[in-house]
Formats: C-alpha cells, sequence, structure tokens
C-alpha cells in the first residue's frame, strides 16, 4: 500500500513549479480590475528585467573568471618558456670595404642573426608551453607599413608585443609588390624575436653597448611622458634596425615597456 501511494504521488511532486513571473501573468489573466492588471503586468516586466540584468551579470562575471584564468595560465605558460628559451646566436658574418674609404678606415665587420633560423627555434619553444604567435600589419602613410607581434595561449588570452614599422624595401631591383612583402617579413621576425623578449649573443658581444646605443636607450628610460616615449621608441627602433642591432632592438623594446609601466603607474596615483 505504502508502494501504491508512493506512485500515486510521485507524478504531483515531479511537476515544475510555476515561477513568480508566471503565478503574476495567471493573476492579471484573472483580475477583472484593468487598473490592477496594468500594475501587475509592470511587475511582470520589472521581475523581467531585474532577472535579465541578473544573468548578464552572472554571465559577465563567468567571462571574467575565465580571462583571468587565461591571463595567469598566459603568464606561467611564458615564464616556462623563458626558463629553457633556446639561445639565439649571431652567426651571419658581414664584410665589406667601405666606399670613399679614408686612410686608415677599417672594413666594415659585424656578426648578425639569421632571423629564419631564429624564428625556426622559437615556434616549437612556445608551442611547447601552449602559446602560438600572429602579426598584425596595418598601411601607414609614406608607403610604410606596421607589423606587430601578438602571442596566444591555448586557453584564448592574447597579448599584444612589440611593434615596428618600415618602408618598403626596394633594394635588389623589386618591384612594388615584392618590396612590401620583403619589407613585411623583416618586420615579423624583428618583432617575433622582440616580444619573446630575446637577445641575441654572438662573435661581436663584448657584455657592453656603445655610446650611440646607450644615448638611444637613454631617450627611452627618461621619456616624460607617453607621447615622448612613443616617438623615442619608434626612432630609435628604426635605428636599431638599419642597423640589425639585433641587441640594442631587445633592449629598447624591455626598455619602452617598463618605461610605459611606469609612466602608467605615476599617472594612476597623481
Amino acid at each position: 500500500m505504502t508502494n501504491e501511494l508512493a506512485h500515486r504521488e510521485t507524478p504531483n511532486a515531479m511537476q515544475p513549479r510555476s515561477s513568480g513571473m508566471e503565478l503574476l501573468a495567471e493573476l492579471s489573466r484573472k483580475v477583472n480590475d484593468p487598473q490592477a492588471a496594468i500594475e501587475i503586468a509592470k511587475q511582470i516586466v520589472e521581475l523581467e528585467t531585474k532577472w535579465e540584468e541578473m544573468r548578464q551579470s552572472r554571465d559577465r562575471f563567468e567571462w571574467e573568471k575565465l580571462d583571468r584564468q587565461a591571463k595567469v595560465a598566459f603568464a606561467e605558460a611564458f615564464k616556462k618558456f623563458k626558463d629553457d628559451a633556446p639561445k639565439i646566436l649571431k652567426t651571419k658574418h658581414v664584410y665589406f670595404e667601405k666606399k670613399n674609404a679614408a686612410p686608415g678606415d677599417k672594413p666594415t665587420s659585424y656578426y648578425h642573426v639569421e632571423l629564419d633560423k631564429a624564428c625556426e627555434l622559437l615556434i616549437p619553444a612556445l608551442l611547447k608551453v601552449g602559446i602560438t604567435h600572429r602579426w598584425k600589419s596595418a598601411d601607414l602613410p609614406g608607403g610604410c607599413t606596421r607589423v606587430t607581434c601578438c602571442l596566444r595561449h591555448e586557453l584564448g588570452y592574447e597579448e599584444e608585443g612589440a611593434s615596428l614599422a618600415g618602408p618598403s624595401d626596394q633594394s635588389g631591383g623589386k618591384n612594388p609588390i615584392q618590396g612590401v612583402g620583403s619589407s613585411v617579413m623583416y618586420l615579423e621576425r624583428y618583432t617575433f624575436l622582440a616580444t619573446c623578449g630575446i637577445v641575441a649573443a654572438g662573435k661581436d658581444d663584448d657584455g657592453a653597448i656603445s655610446e650611440g646605443d646607450q644615448r638611444l636607450l637613454d631617450g627611452v628610460e627618461k621619456a616624460e611622458t607617453q607621447e615622448e616615449l612613443n616617438a623615442a621608441y619608434l626612432s630609435s627602433q628604426a635605428t636599431a634596425m638599419d642597423g640589425k642591432n639585433m641587441t640594442l632592438v631587445g633592449l629598447l623594446t624591455v626598455a619602452a615597456q617598463e618605461r610605459r609601466k611606469a609612466l602608467r603607474e605615476a599617472a594612476n596615483a597623481s
């Protein structure tokens, strides 16, 4: 008998309860007073609005939570990458006699990074910790192109890194399209190395930088406004790239990031 009673009660117990909005809607249909029905309708609208606001707030909280988790995961992954990053060496030797050289002038001789080989080393190291890279490019006045490198973690967080601009490469008899392609490829490789925070080492490294390089760094490190910093950084990076000085490119990028952070903190504190 107990089972029979439970069997009869179970369907009623399993029936879903009406929501507050459904009850108000049902009540408004049964009320004869038009004014009362209007008031009930207003309450229904208010309840629906508040419910939608709560739903959006909950969704926003969940997205923010996932975003925070992705940022933390990116930071941890990038630290692992830096702890075990491959060493990038300056292996390409450049040597040539200067035109119209004065007596006693030495020929130009230096080593620089082979960018394609450097990228081939870094990409697998990033993938190992769940990070991929991509570039964004934009046309600038005067036929220049800006390239920005971005790193993206597998959880979805993306961080924008180094950004450099340069003119079309017209060397070697390239046509306009080839010139743009060559310049973009060059900028992609440099921004990739700078975004990874890699400073190349090589046969011409002696642990110090030249006075000219130090002046460029001082211009970035002592900038008093964001506008002044941006101008100094872009000018210095262009000079470093012209000289194929990858060490300076990396140092300038780090210096600009630190100075930008310091200026932002000072502005927030004031």
